[in-house]
């Protein structure tokens, strides 16, 4: 009888854990306040501005520039491009351009 329910015990703790790892597996970063971040000076941005995973203005990426990851965490591309494979896409605005990736 004390084995059944030392195994009962230890399957709900075992389940518990996994469901709160999973939780936070899922989550993502923390943001701060919209704006809150100095962010650069987006009048020089050569590839417009585009919003960040948080909301946040940032400078677009370029044509063959990094991009993308779980959390945007690499940037997001301008204007008339995508992200593909990690790597912008497409077109800029002044037709710069770069050809996409088989991954």
């Amino acid at each position: 009888m004390k084995t059944s329910c030392s195994s009962g015990v230890t399957f709900f703790l075992a389940s518990c854990s996994l469901l709160l790892l999973l939780q936070y597996a899922a989550a993502g970063p923390a943001c701060p306040h919209r704006n809150e971040i100095v962010p650069e000076d987006l009048s020089k941005c050569k590839y417009g501005v585009v919003l960040g995973w948080c909301g946040n203005l940032a400078c677009g990426k370029g044509p063959g520039d990094t991009c993308g990851g779980r959390w945007e965490e690499h940037g997001n591309c301008g204007k008339g491009m995508y992200c593909v494979c990690g790597h912008c896409a497409g077109c800029s605005s002044k037709l710069k351009c770069a050809l996409g990736r088989f991954c």
